[in-house]
């Protein structure tokens, strides 16, 4: 970032430097006058636009828990056309898009602005409303453009599409703190497929080739405790060890492991069971490996 930052610099400069030059040179022949001039009209052009470029494109939030409190180390981070660009967590910043000063919970995603967007360019929500893009001056001329998003909650997710240049931002809160993040939200780990977060799982083929794989990360919202009923049937009805019976729970293969699983005393690891689960449970794979309170489920009961 800092090295593109200081390439504009020195070329600013030298188009600066160019244009002095060239008006030094304005006590000759009208000739030589009018290519001067000439010249120092394209160096004041390009000049111009070097100054109308903004350096960045900026997504900046506040992120608040349901009962409206700001939120410090949650992380957020932002996909192009899918794929993980940059991630950083809610602090105490001072985020001029907001234009409301210091305050807890804030986030700012910054990227280099390879594609020269501007304020001019159009971009759309999923609901296909345009959105106000804003520009933050700099110390000569725009410094970035960007949009401040307001208040958003964990596990919320805000698209933004630029129909001219084929590309889709997304700004995604994930579900957890910075010191509670699994092993799956690890940078490089994830992927967004629509609304989806994915991780690349990988495993070794029978010729010794990595393989990645695509799996479900823990995503969901889970429904309260009350609304779950856990009924161990008799052993025989589902196999030996998968004969506790799980309805109205709303969740992904995470939550329940760590819930009901891990966190019922079972010793069974999440790479064992995030694939065992579908063997005794194949709808899951039709429901996008998601855990609807309608469905009835069969999870490994404790020894």
């Amino acid at each position: 970032m800092s090295t593109q930052k200081n390439g504009q610099s020195t070329k600013l400069f030298v188009l600066l430097l160019g244009l002095l030059l060239l008006l030094g040179q304005a006590a000759c022949s009208p000739g030589q006058r009018t290519a001067v001039a000439q010249a120092a009209q394209v160096l004041s052009d390009e000049v111009d636009e070097t100054l109308q470029k903004p350096s960045e494109l900026v997504f900046a939030g506040q992120i608040a828990n349901d009962a409206g409190n700001w939120q410090n180390e949650y992380v957020v981070v932002l996909f192009k056309n899918g794929e993980e660009q940059t991630r950083t967590t809610s602090r105490l910043l001072n985020s001029p898009l907001s234009g409301k000063g210091p305050m807890d919970g804030v986030f700012e995603l910054r990227i280099s602005n390879v594609y020269e967007l501007t304020v001019n360019h159009k971009f759309y929500d999923d609901a296909n409303n345009q959105l106000q893009i804003s520009s933050v001056p700099g110390l000569v001329g725009a410094g970035y453009i960007g949009r401040w998003l307001g208040e958003l909650n964990p596990n919320d997710i805000q698209v933004f599409h630029v129909g001219e240049k084929q590309l889709t931002y997304s700004v995604v809160v994930l579900p957890v703190p910075l010191t509670e993040l699994p092993d799956a939200y690890q940078p490089g780990r994830l992927r967004l497929n629509d609304k989806t977060l994915l991780t690349d799982q990988t495993n070794e083929a029978a010729n010794g080739e990595v393989v990645f794989m695509a799996t479900a990360v823990p995503q969901a919202t889970p429904v309260p405790q009350s609304n779950v009923q856990l009924i161990l049937l008799p052993s025989y009805n589902n196999g030996q060890d998968w004969h506790l019976q799980l309805t109205g729970y709303y969740g992904n293969r995470w939550d329940v492991w760590e819930h009901y699983v891990a966190g019922y005393g079972h010793s069974m690891s999440w790479e064992y069971f995030k694939e065992a689960v579908l063997s005794h449970n194949p709808q899951l794979e039709s429901d996008g490996f998601v855990f609807y309170p309608d469905k009835v489920y069969f999870l490994p009961a404790t020894q």
